[in-house]
């Protein structure tokens, strides 16, 4: 597959059936994710794969995380949440969380942050290049206490994004975007050069 064919033909999936995705695809996967451009070469990212099984423990570790909310909240609003995320953390066959190790520096961090989220774009196209469907997914739910630790996070790391991923049961839809040049100003060259 071509890269344009890649970048244009990919869709953020949100329905998947229930196959399981073979983790030699899951590792193929990952393997191209760590590609991604990062500067003197850290290599800040951290990925959690849940599949399975897993994906309960999952739920429940985000059902305490809620529980333990300061301020609290009520039981219905607590029941109510845990239910939406249970629902979607089982849409999808797998799910890998991806996290960027900090810095004392804060550019670093920035750095890492910035790295680690172009190894979730690599992610995102390998999958689409292997017939998965996939979701770049963002939210307070795995960053929460009882999540990371079930996750085995670092310390010193920031969640950057969930990616679902599966076999799409989704029907294919058209994407827009703006173009490009409504978003680009071309500076002019000077006729001068700086003295």
């Amino acid at each position: 597959m071509l890269v344009e064919e890649a970048i244009l033909g990919r869709r953020s999936v949100k329905v998947f059936d229930s196959r399981p995705v073979p983790r030699s695809l899951i590792e193929q996967c990952l393997s191209l994710a760590i590609w991604a451009p990062n500067h003197k070469l850290t290599e800040p990212w951290r990925f959690s794969v849940v599949t399975g099984e897993a994906r309960a423990e999952l739920s429940h570790r985000v059902h305490q995380d809620l529980k333990a909310s300061d301020p609290p909240i009520s039981w219905a609003v607590l029941e109510a949440a845990s239910l939406k995320h249970h629902r979607k953390i089982h849409s999808a066959p797998v799910i890998i969380v991806v996290y960027a190790l900090q810095d004392d520096d804060s550019l670093r961090s920035r750095e890492n942050y910035a790295a680690t989220a172009a190894a979730i774009e690599n992610l995102l196209l390998a999958a689409h290049s292997l017939e998965l469907g996939a979701i770049w997914r963002t939210g307070s739910i795995f960053e929460g206490r009882h999540v990371r630790e079930f996750l085995h996070s670092p310390p010193r790391s920031l969640f950057v994004g969930a990616v679902y991923l599966g076999y799409s049961a989704q029907r294919d839809t058209p994407r827009r975007r703006t173009e490009a040049q409504s978003h680009t100003y071309w500076v002019p060259v000077s006729d001068t050069a700086p003295d």
